[in-house]
């Protein structure tokens, strides 16, 4: 399913956010279990669950202002997991893994004084398993950025999983963010650090905590309030696509 996803996760992402805004999912998807799973196993899955879970900028490096300096959002991304290997099929309860995670997710952001950003993001379901995500991030734009010169930013966030009954997972991601625009459009890039906390419930497996390096690139298009946003992430071997909507203040 990999080479299918790739050349259509742009649609993907923008259909399953108008189907989330349309009509939400009334089920959970195929459960997470680790009954079956050996450590091997575990460490794949838990890599790209992990992945999956860590933050998506969204946003370009320029802060928000002072003024009103709101930023509200309605996402989804769609992280394309190697459904085909057998650490999914043995993590996924009847072994019939779904090929993608989809997280929609609602995300705010506030400006404040010396060019920082708070923000928080909540996903209600990672579907295709069964935990949501509440999370928070800390954004300093170091240099604002102007006509002639590009905006710098570092950024830290932090996600943790809600809902899983025999593992805990929790991610910290830092990332460094250039982005310069004219105009309505304002396009971005970055690198940053994923670390990766998953700590299974049983007995028989041990914690794993893996330490990703991913870069990310995307574009805000501003129409009046309007904002659009669509961004894709790679790390090793995985791809992320993502889409925001929202208002921008």
């Amino acid at each position: 399913m990999r080479n299918f996803i790739g050349k259509k996760g742009w649609g993907l992402s923008a259909a399953a956010l108008i189907i989330l805004i349309l009509a939400p999912p009334t089920e959970a998807g195929s459960k997470i279990n680790l009954t079956n799973v050996n450590q091997d196993d575990m460490n794949s899955m838990a890599r790209e669950l992990g992945l999956a879970s860590s933050a998506i900028p969204l946003a370009p490096s320029e802060p928000l202002g002072l003024v009103l300096g709101l930023d509200v959002g309605l996402g989804v991304s769609v992280a394309d997991i190697h459904d085909e290997k057998t650490y999914w099929h043995s993590a996924i309860e009847g072994g019939n893994p779904k090929p993608v995670l989809i997280l929609p997710q609602i995300s705010v952001r506030k400006g404040i004084p010396l060019g920082i950003d708070l923000g928080a993001t909540y996903a209600p379901t990672v579907l295709g398993s069964n935990i949501s995500l509440v999370g928070g991030e800390v954004k300093w734009s170091f240099i604002k950025g102007s006509m002639l010169t590009p905006a710098l930013a570092l950024r830290v966030n932090y996600h943790r999983a809600l809902g899983a009954s025999d593992f805990s997972l929790q991610t910290v991601s830092t990332d460094l963010s250039i982005s310069k625009g004219l105009g309505p459009i304002k396009p971005y890039t970055g690198v940053g650090l994923s670390f990766i906390f998953f700590n299974p419930d049983t007995a028989s497996l041990k914690k794993t905590e893996p330490r990703e390096l991913k870069g990310y690139a995307g574009v805000r298009i501003k129409l009046m309030l309007i904002q659009i946003v669509p961004e894709i992430d790679l790390a090793r071997n995985f791809l992320i696509y993502s889409l925001k909507v929202g208002l921008i203040l």
